[in-house]
């Protein structure tokens, strides 16, 4: 039925015409200066700052600068068709999708989550902790431990849910977090929520971690300190040392959670990601993860090595606490991932997506983009200023590349970047297409936001 109504969808949407960006208008000017970030935090009146917010955000859209909010009109697969939320359709090339192994679309896990849906039904009408499970679910967990070589794990309905409640479980008010400064928002939030001790360490410095520790313990002898790191970041493509953060934290005694929502599957050994490549799997106090990025669905978990410190996030993890439990269709794709993850097709498909990357890397090099991290399935390409990167954003999908330009506040200030990302299922003539649209764009918003500032000087003489 849905397939039926899509021509007639994008037929209409073909019609639409692109918002002309206009260089010399105010409300353009105000579009491409102004970022997110200067409306948080806001004080006063609430409707008063939130008008402030609603105006900026339309002044994008009317320029054609909003690039969020796309709308996929068929499965947001490597090429497909998509809707600029200023109403223009295209069709392209799509460097958006979170599917590392390729197996959103696949027709296994899809027949496997029809089945589950007809033994189970489309959702589990309770939380966890009253009749949230069935025997599948059970036996996922246990299936995922094994594999990860763990004590146990439990599964939440979202990656996002998982990682507040690992946090907030096991933190009460006198103990302290020590975070990488770029961990995930999800970990923020369950910092923010369980303790005001909170301390940050520079991105994958150990000795910056160190410092941070040898302080906490020199005044508190006491309570308990979280160090909160990722395997993968999602933003800037790397990894850290986690051997070394493991030894760092134990000599300090500090309690280690490790979010792998990015790496696990795609990345490390049989798939078992960054914990797995430096062999920390088993040292790792508290492991969270998401099956939304190689597993084909949505879902996380999270993976302890002590009963006390599992059943204190069962407990007071009030995200897993009060949320229904996760779908059947959720836990039966997942489990059917696992078995593709782990055995020699995932090998297989990793080693494709190797390849994808290498070949991404060394292309955009060519064109000389730069691209930041180390190889990964997250492959950020610098844009650097928001006003170009708004500005190639637009021009970008225009020309039929869909990818979004990440700005402020989302990643650093002056630091814009396409977040590509990379699966086995891209062609390099694909992966060539993009980069040129991608290299050309760049170059065009780079010589309009010259040829303002040229305008503005001249102005001001």
């Amino acid at each position: 039925m849905l397939n039926a109504l899509l021509p007639d969808l994008r037929d209409g949407v073909d019609r639409a015409e692109w918002p002309e960006f206009d260089p010399e208008n105010q409300v353009a000017r105000h579009a491409i200066s102004s970022h997110m970030g200067r409306f948080f935090p806001g004080s006063g009146p609430m409707e008063a700052r939130n008008r402030k917010l609603l105006a900026w955000h339309q002044a994008r859209v009317e320029s054609g600068l909003w690039p969020y909010s796309l709308s996929a009109l068929e499965r947001a697969d490597v090429e497909c068709a998509a809707r600029h939320p200023t109403g223009p359709m295209i069709e392209g090339v799509n460097f958006t999708a979170v599917d590392y192994l390729g197996l959103t679309f696949d027709e296994r896990l899809t027949e496997t989550a029809i089945q589950a849906i007809r033994d189970y039904g489309h959702h589990t009408p309770s939380s966890r902790p009253l009749m949230g499970n069935t025997p599948r679910t059970q036996n996922f967990e246990a299936q995922l431990s094994a594999y990860l070589g763990r004590r146990s794990t439990f599964l939440c309905p979202t990656g996002w849910s998982a990682a507040y409640a690992a946090v907030t479980g096991v933190v009460r008010r006198d103990d302290h977090i020590v975070m990488d400064e770029l961990a995930h928002s999800s970990l923020q939030n369950g910092a923010a929520a369980s303790t005001s001790k909170i301390q940050i360490f520079r991105h994958l410095d150990n000795e910056s971690l160190r410092a941070r520790l040898a302080g906490i313990r020199a005044e508190d002898a006491k309570n308990a300190i979280l160090v909160i790191t990722e395997g993968l970041f999602s933003m800037d493509g790397d990894s850290p040392d986690l051997a070394e953060l493991v030894a760092v934290s134990k000599e300090y005694r500090a309690t280690v959670l490790v979010d792998v929502a990015h790496d696990l599957g795609a990345t490390g050994p049989n798939g078992t990601g960054t914990a797995g490549r430096d062999g920390v799997l088993g040292e790792i106090d508290i492991l969270v993860g998401a099956f939304s990025k190689s597993f084909g669905t949505n879902g996380g978990f999270i993976s302890t090595l002590d009963a006390g410190m599992e059943w204190a996030q069962l407990c007071f993890g009030s995200s897993f606490t009060f949320s229904t439990g996760i779908s059947p269709a959720q836990v039966a794709v997942a489990a059917a991932a696992l078995q593709i993850v782990s055995g020699d097709e995932g090998d297989e498909l990793r080693r494709t997506l190797d390849s994808n990357v290498s070949y991404i890397r060394k292309e955009a090099g060519q064109r000389g983009l730069t691209v930041l991290g180390a190889p990964s399935p997250i492959v950020p390409v610098l844009v650097g200023r928001e006003d170009i990167a708004r500005l190639s954003g637009m021009y970008s999908f225009q020309s039929g590349l869909i990818a979004t330009c990440l700005e402020f506040p989302v990643v650093q200030r002056g630091a814009s970047r396409y977040r590509v990302s990379m699966s086995p299922r891209y062609t390099h003539e694909q992966i060539d297409r993009g980069l040129d649209i991608m290299s050309s764009s760049i170059q065009r918003a780079t010589e309009v936001v010259a040829a303002m500032n040229d305008t503005r000087a001249e102005a001001a003489s």
